[in-house]
């Protein structure tokens, strides 16, 4: 079982973020930020890689470029497993969402119908 944080919106919207490493995050990661409204950190860091690629494209060789460029996609593939739960989850809040509780579940589906479950009335 997994830890998962309820976020829920006034208007009813619910959404349910993994406590931990965002497997998502690592695989997709200028993609991800996209699909989950990370607009600030999904264009910076999209941009970032153009600034470099365009600069290590005109000053080093080949080889230390294609280095260089591997490199940093791997660290920031790294960055984004690790932090990109907890950017969603500031992510939600900033656009209103309230923390509602934690959940033990297997998946976020699972997470938000535990949620649905506590949450009504007897």
């Amino acid at each position: 079982m997994k830890q998962y944080k309820i976020f829920k919106h006034p208007s009813g919207a619910i959404e349910a973020v993994k406590q931990g490493w965002s497997w998502p995050a690592f695989l997709g990661g200028v993609l991800w930020a996209a699909a989950k409204r990370l607009w600030t950190i999904g264009f910076g860091v999209l941009s970032a890689f153009l600034v470099i690629g365009f600069i290590v494209a005109n000053t080093a060789s080949e080889q230390w470029g294609d280095a260089i460029i591997n490199g940093l996609g791997a660290t920031a593939n790294l960055i984004f497993g690790v932090h990109g739960n907890g950017w969603r989850e500031q992510n939600l809040l900033s656009r209103g969402f309230q923390l509602k509780q934690t959940v033990s579940a297997a998946s976020p589906k699972e997470a938000v119908s535990l949620y649905l479950k506590n949450e009504a009335p007897v």
